[in-house]
């Protein structure tokens, strides 16, 4: 039940995150972006009414704090995962924890979940987890919640990672060092 719990409660989290903030997040700001390929034109709006309305070209990725991209993790028993992610870099709230950043992959035959949370939530725990697809069985797991040796980091739009995974998630089995490298 634990294994599948993480994976559930993170898609629960981005697919908030997508849908909106709370009424408080969109009082303070009303950026609407369009995704797109390309550019997009993102208006903002001060909070004040006598502030004049302004227009500022970007990226839809850099304007939602997320976007999707490619992730790649490298163990050093030789396996090596590529997924094509969803993104999202931005600290957010989502029921009752801050999550610093987190990414996700729905990719076949594996899908991949990595979540940064605030040092307020579960203890600032990182995760990396790879699961099967179909099963939802861990197949890999480098968690601080369960005592591994877990770093994340966010430059920009780029996370990296390395941690002690652990086969099948389960505690006391093989361990193997890994990398992650994603780009967002």
């Amino acid at each position: 039940m634990t294994k599948r719990f993480v994976p559930i409660f993170i898609a629960l989290l981005l697919v908030a995150a997508a849908c909106g903030g709370s009424d408080a997040d969109s009082a303070t700001d009303d950026t609407q972006a369009t995704p797109t390929t390309g550019a997009a034109t993102t208006d903002t709006k001060a909070a004040s009414d006598s502030a004049p309305e302004t227009t500022v070209t970007e990226s839809a990725e850099a304007a939602s704090g997320g976007g999707s991209g490619t992730a790649t993790l490298v163990l050093d028993n030789g396996e090596s995962y590529e997924f094509s992610v969803l993104c999202a870099l931005e600290a957010q709230e989502a029921a009752g924890q801050e999550i610093l950043f987190t990414l996700v992959s729905y990719d076949k035959p594996h899908n991949l979940d990595v979540t940064q949370f605030g040092e307020n939530s579960f203890g600032g725990a990182a995760n990396i987890s790879i699961y099967d697809a179909d099963t939802y069985d861990t197949v890999w797991d480098a968690s601080t919640m369960h005592g591994s040796e877990v770093v994340l980091s966010l430059s920009g739009s780029t996370v990296t990672g390395s941690g002690v995974f652990l086969a099948n998630g389960e505690l006391g089995g093989a361990e193997v060092r890994g990398e992650l490298d994603a780009n967002c």
